[in-house]
């Protein structure tokens, strides 16, 4: 296949939403960003589509388009039924294509007729045990990769697009075939081997949209000369409406991946037999394409515009001189199977061990915490993408710090209620014996400070108290959480500190107290023999009282 979704990295946030919503898990975030397998991807688009910060972007042909128009080659357009839902007139939509440099503009719709008379023609050989059509390329890709064993049950009918795009190349020989899309599978259709030659290029509905911009396109729908049955095939069974004879042949429209695969499933238990199954993989059929999603509020009065075509003939068997068929190959992919010991191992590694851990939250993007411990085994995920054990161990290292801390932590609430204290805090302010949550933190911190503060609280706020009933002389650090209209206050013990600091001072007190002791028994010796001594006691004196001093200062 052809890589047709590619990952802008720096947009990308590692939310995993694109894993979430792929149905096959065809994506891999082992390197730290996603990356698509591209054998085991199903085109669908929905990682493109679901994608939240736009990081994933698909190929395009419109500049190859342009460059054609602009060197005057002749560039046929087949426009999908899909095309209501954008733009109600097809005359008009016509008319601007053509002057936008299109030789011709056709729809897609008389492609789907042909296919509709060869899925009559197949029903009448009565051959096959279940007809699957083959006109979504999502579900021919899914059968090829995950369902090899129903390749027999799919239709070997070309597409719509292709067989139109046959016949456009039969008309008008030189021309290049674009066609005007409102899926991003139709881009790998486009580019398959197996279909060389039958679609030059695809142009998305919202690309050509944004081209025709100025257009006036969005009267009201005028009457069609012609209308074609086919043009139901954008809506969810509207294939089998197309169908005049199923041949005994019972039908089911079945739309959506998930569902398409239980049908699938079913068909492979041999629950099935008999059926003309029509199966989208996009909800609403065509019209919910991915590149559509953005219209989506048109999609009921596109309806309305698609169903007159009800109101022509239904479509029997006609003989076909282009190729029609199609072949199908198993595609695949076989995947190692794991030891239970080994899928334990990490399940062990994301803090799942024990069943009662695994959650099954599926927010890693995997349905259950044993697929996900799969996909890390086949190098899809990471074991660090779990929600949950990130939380626990998040919290659980948070909590280990504010339970061991020898701070006292108390959080307060809006009203100024105690929403958390921790053990600490219990202690510090001698709490053991009652629940304080609910209290207000006056109660508890009886402060004339902490009121004022708390009024005042636009950045973190310190002060110390002394609460003689605690024994405890406590500095405090208040810290506004504004996010939360809340606040928090960390508790220091200053005590043993400010005892400390006592202990040192009373020493510097006893210190100058001895010392001037000495110096009063020094000068009356002196005083004595001051004769002899003259200036010399005087000098000691000095150096004594100064030296008093000094111990003095040093204690306040």
């Amino acid at each position: 296949m052809s890589k047709i979704i590619a990952l802008k990295e720096n947009n990308c946030k590692s939310c995993l939403k694109c894993v979430r919503n792929c149905p096959t898990k065809a994506i891999t975030f082992e390197s730290g960003s996603p990356e698509i397998i591209e054998e085991e991807c199903l085109s669908c688009g929905r990682c493109y589509l679901f994608c939240p910060q736009s990081a994933k972007e698909v190929r395009s042909d419109l500049e190859r388009v342009r460059a054609w128009l602009k060197a005057k080659e002749e560039v046929v357009i087949s426009v999908a039924p899909s095309y209501p839902i954008v733009w109600p007139n097809f005359s008009k939509l016509k008319q601007a294509l053509l002057e936008v440099g299109f030789s011709a503009v056709e729809e897609t719709a008389q492609g789907a007729a042909v296919v509709s008379s060869q899925y009559v023609g197949l029903m009448r050989e009565q051959s096959m045990t279940n007809i699957i059509e083959t006109c979504c390329p999502v579900i021919v890709r899914l059968i090829e990769t995950k369902y090899p064993s129903l390749i027999s049950q799919l239709s070997p009918i070309a597409s719509p697009m292709i067989i139109h795009g046959r016949m456009l190349k039969e008309k008008y020989p030189n021309a290049k075939v674009v066609f005007l899309s409102p899926c991003v599978a139709k881009q790998n259709e486009a580019l398959d081997e197996r279909f060389t030659g039958s679609v030059d290029a695809v142009i998305s509905m919202p690309e050509m949209d944004e081209w025709l911009l100025d257009t006036e396109l969005y009267d009201e729908e005028a009457i069609e000369p012609q209308e074609n049955i086919a043009r139901l095939y954008p809506i969810s069974g509207g294939i089998i409406k197309t169908i005049d004879n199923f041949s005994g042949y019972k039908r089911l429209a079945v739309e959506g991946i998930e569902r398409c695969q239980t049908a699938l499933q079913s068909i492979e238990n041999g629950h099935l037999k008999g059926f003309f199954f029509e199966m989208n993989a996009c909800l609403g059929g065509c019209l919910g394409g991915p590149y559509l999603y953005a219209y989506k509020e048109n999609e009921w009065l596109a309806q309305t515009r698609i169903l007159k075509a009800e109101e022509a003939g239904k479509i029997d068997y006609q003989d076909c001189s282009l190729p029609v068929s199609a072949k199908w190959q198993d595609d695949h992919v076989d995947q190692p199977e794991f030891s239970e010991a080994a899928i334990d191992e990490v399940l062990q590694s994301m803090g799942k061990a024990d069943y009662s851990r695994q959650l099954n939250c599926g927010a890693c993007g995997y349905d259950t915490c044993r697929e996900k411990a799969i996909a890390v085994l086949l190098g899809k995920s990471d074991p660090k993408h779990c929600l949950p054990y990130a939380l626990e161990n998040a919290e659980s290292i948070s909590n280990l710090i504010i339970e061991h801390t020898p701070n006292g932590i108390i959080v307060l609430d809006a009203f100024r209620k105690v929403k958390e204290i921790n053990p600490s805090a219990i202690k510090l302010l001698k709490l053991q014996n009652f629940s304080v949550k609910g209290f207000d933190i006056q109660s508890i911190l009886p402060s004339g400070q902490i009121s004022d503060v708390l009024d005042h609280l636009d950045g973190v706020k310190y002060f110390i108290e002394e609460y003689p009933d605690a024994g405890k002389v406590i500095e405090h650090a208040v810290i506004p959480v504004k996010e939360e209209n809340a606040s928090f206050i960390i508790l220091m013990d200053l005590t043993e500190k400010m005892q400390q600091e006592e202990k040192l001072k009373q020493l510097r007190r006893d210190t100058i107290a001895s010392t001037q002791k000495v110096i009063d028994k020094q000068m009356r010796v002196v005083q004595e023999i001051a004769s002899l001594l003259g200036e010399t006691t005087a000098e000691t004196k000095v150096v004594l009282t100064n030296l008093n001093k000094t111990i003095e200062g040093e204690s306040e």
